[in-house]
């Protein structure tokens, strides 16, 4: 047991001193003619580096990443690598890897921008959101083909959304969390603002979404804010609107 011990320790410490003399673009410039990903002004090796700007498919920009992968993460049978970058000039930081299995994971990951930039980001039309968005994921879980698990918080402070007129949404918490099936559910709750939010949106077995959501408009909003919730929520005898929707996961291009 001992031997062979010593034999995979010597494998391992081989294998990690000789990634760690690799420069880093030797590996970008087969990522940048083999995937829809362009990796630009690499420095560093492969083990430690820096790019200037890393785009995927031309819609997402990345710019002044830094990596840096752990040593001490190989012998427990991971890849990870600590991730600093900057996305539309705000921080995100992030240990990122993968298990030799193929199971794939984030923790501690980051982030904070403004709500406005969400619409750039997703092209959400006919619609601005304002107030920041703060994202706190301790730990997210996945592999190809199954569904992934996650927990930690976002949180999204002086919220607003206007689409004819604006509606505050207060503070805004979603809570990441597991499901009583074991799967990944998001527990939303607001407090101020025009509208109440209290519901979940989360995955349910065989690959499907569901979610379910109560908004009831609060004493200082609106007739125009009141009328806009029945446009997409179904009203309840209690004068509050239901918005509920379930489908599958391959209808939204997740699985």
């Amino acid at each position: 047991m001992k031997k062979r011990y010593y034999i995979s320790t010597a494998v391992i410490s081989y294998f990690v001193l000789l990634i760690t003399t690799i420069p880093a673009h030797t590996i970008t410039t087969l990522i940048n003619d083999n995937a829809p990903v362009r990796i630009q002004g690499v420095s560093g090796t492969l083990w430690h580096g820096k790019a200037i700007e890393i785009s995927i498919n031309d819609d997402l920009s990345l710019s002044d990443t830094t990596w840096s992968f752990s040593t001490l993460a190989l012998f427990t049978g991971h890849a990870a690598a600590q991730i600093e970058t900057r996305l539309l000039d705000n921080k995100i930081s992030a240990e990122v890897g993968s298990s030799f299995l193929g199971r794939f994971f984030i923790d501690d990951l980051k982030a904070k921008l403004p709500a406005s930039d969400i619409v750039t980001l997703a092209n959400i039309p006919l619609a601005q959101l304002s107030g920041d968005i703060a994202i706190d994921i301790e730990s997210a879980r996945w592999k190809q083909g199954e569904l992934p698990t996650a927990s930690g918080q976002i949180y999204w402070s002086n919220a607003s959304v206007t689409v004819m007129e604006a509606a505050s949404l207060g503070n805004i918490s979603i809570t990441l969390g597991e499901s009583e099936q074991q799967l990944l559910k998001a527990d939303i709750k607001n407090q101020g603002g025009d509208i109440n939010i209290d519901g979940y949106a989360g995955l349910v077995p065989e690959a499907n979404y569901a979610v379910n959501i109560k908004l009831k408009a609060n004493a200082g909003a609106s007739n125009n804010i009141r009328q806009s919730l029945s446009m997409f929520a179904k009203r309840q005898a209690d004068g509050s609107f239901l918005f509920k929707k379930t489908g599958s996961l391959n209808q939204i291009g997740l699985m």
